[in-house]
């Protein structure tokens, strides 16, 4: 299962971008575990490469373990538009400079969130 990412990561805290080299340890449907040998604060993530279907997600959680530094990672939808929406603006920031707009990406990846919680309390008939 092991399997090197790279991704990009805004801060909640202060918006700034940050990249990470992560090997994945472990997969759901709805996320991804991760190792890293920093630790790294919660956020927006941008997979540089599709991840099991997916091109974000939320760091919900981080904790040191041993030596290193175990992630949890939760899965956002995004359709086409707002994935495109996202993908020009983590172009546009260079690594540790702080990101443009956060308030309309946020508020976009909450929409995708609200979507995806309320498919699974009313799936489709």
């Amino acid at each position: 299962m092991d399997r090197d990412c790279h991704l990009g990561v805004i801060s909640f805290d202060n918006l700034a971008w940050t990249e990470h080299s992560v090997k994945i340890l472990d997969q759901s449907v709805t996320g991804i575990g991760v190792e890293t040998e920093q630790q790294i604060d919660p956020g927006i993530i941008w997979f540089k490469e599709h991840v099991y279907g997916q091109k974000c997600g939320f760091l919900v959680w981080c904790k040191k373990s041993g030596d290193r530094f175990r992630s949890g990672i939760q899965f956002v939808s995004l359709d086409r538009a707002d994935e495109e929406y996202l993908r020009r603006q983590v172009s546009r920031v260079q690594p540790r400079e702080p990101f443009q707009d956060p308030d309309q990406v946020l508020a976009r990846m909450m929409d995708g969130i609200n979507k995806d919680r309320d498919q699974s309390v009313n799936p489709p008939a």
